[in-house]
């Protein structure tokens, strides 16, 4: 168990982040228009 807390841990930890933080930039709800200005839906 140790070794996988110090081996395989943080590279889940960072995947977790990743895939939560575009998970959470979807559901922000921002779309960008075409003149460039961003909106809320």
């Amino acid at each position: 168990m140790e070794q996988f807390i110090i081996f395989y841990a943080p590279f889940i930890m960072v995947f977790i982040s990743i895939v939560l933080s575009f998970w959470a930039a979807l559901k922000d709800g921002l779309v960008a228009s075409d003149d460039g200005e961003t909106e809320k839906k």
